[in-house]
């Protein structure tokens, strides 16, 4: 089980998505899950994640739009970290913040 759980609800930002994901790719802390919830994202965004070849990201997403904090909260549904991080999906980290 990883330690941090990484949630990043997203809806139609598949232009921001790629660079939020790689901050967190490339954290110096590695122990991590990345939980990708699309709130019904119209623009592609699946095609994004789909790119990435990393088995630590889960892709999950809501049929119809059903917000932020929903998305939220089905990522933490699902997440098996110890802790869990926020990652809004036109933000970035810093490699060291985990």
């Amino acid at each position: 089980m990883p330690k941090i759980s990484v949630i990043i609800p997203t809806r139609n930002r598949a232009y921001v998505l790629k660079r939020a994901v790689e901050s967190v790719i490339h954290q110096t802390f590695q122990d991590i899950e990345i939980i990708i919830v699309d709130d019904a994202s119209t623009d592609g965004t699946e095609k994004i994640v789909d790119t990435f070849q990393d088995k630590r990201i889960l892709y999950l997403k809501h049929e119809e739009m059903r917000g932020a904090s929903a998305a939220r909260n089905t990522g933490i549904g699902i997440a098996r970290g110890e802790y869990i991080a926020f990652l809004d999906s036109d933000d970035l980290w810093v490699k060291d913040k985990l």
